[in-house]
């Protein structure tokens, strides 16, 4: 059995994705080559492939919308009442840019044996989200109110995640697949936050809470990086149940 990168880009690019698969492997574009199903390095090549050439664009033949800018209708991270950075941070009509730049480092856990988890781990010199955020709560025992325009910049970022399948069989040679595991996390070198409208528009209290979140960047982060999986990660697995719940992997896999 081999596994095409029609498979593959749908576990790589989903992190808050919206896409739909309905063609066939054989309806896949010029460039997108066929791999051995544990042949990771070709895997990993055909994953670097997708980032460098198509992300941009899309794949129209696949469905898959541009994913440079990746558009977010939706993010939201809770508020934690045990957390020195307790929010309520939510973001509308975002876009994520950078993934074009991205460069696959690590596939694995490809295999007939759909519980096993298949492990990715991408790096990129810059993700950012831009565009309308609210936000709420405390930093570091501060207070936090603003809407506006946001722009977080996340700089050398290494994505790390695991996505466990179970199979579904449906009739005679169709099997789908259910997301029922998925762990996430994205660890970068550096953050810098721009938010519009802290305060209500009170420049000195809002000029204070950036220099406060950009010279603590590291804790904050590492405050919220769990939040930040955990949402990341059920976007994730609510897209590719959408995809696998409609597409048998006899489309998706070469049998």
């Amino acid at each position: 059995m081999e596994r095409n990168y029609c498979f593959v880009l749908l576990l790589v690019l989903s992190s808050c994705l919206a896409m739909s698969v309905s063609g066939h492997a054989s309806d896949l574009p010029a460039g997108i080559q066929r791999c051995a199903i544990m042949d990771d390095q070709c895997v990993m090549n055909g994953v670097n492939y997708v980032l460098k050439n198509l992300a941009q664009s899309g794949i129209k033949e696949l469905g898959l919308i541009p994913l440079d800018p990746l558009h977010i209708t939706k993010f939201n991270i809770g508020r934690n009442p045990h957390s020195p950075v307790s929010i309520d941070l939510s973001f509308r009509e975002v876009d994520l840019l950078g993934l074009s730049r991205g460069i696959s480092k690590h596939v694995g856990g490809f295999t007939t044996d759909l519980s096993k988890p298949i492990e990715f781990v991408m790096e990129a010199p810059e993700l950012a989200f831009k565009g309308p955020y609210s936000v709420d709560g405390k930093v570091l025992i501060l207070p936090i109110v603003g809407k506006g325009r946001a722009e977080i910049v996340l700089k050398h970022c290494k994505v790390h995640f695991f996505i466990t399948l179970r199979p579904i069989r449906k009739g005679d040679h169709q099997t789908y697949a259910e997301v029922t595991d998925i762990k996430m996390q994205i660890d970068p070198s550096h953050v810098s936050y721009k938010l519009e409208g802290l305060f209500h528009g009170q420049k000195d209290l809002s000029d204070n809470m950036h220099i406060l979140i950009n010279e603590n960047w590291q804790d904050i982060f590492n405050e919220l990086k769990p939040s930040i999986g955990e949402a990341m990660g059920l976007i994730v697995k609510s897209v590719l149940n959408k995809v696998f719940g409609k597409t048998p992997l006899e489309e998706l896999f070469i049998v």
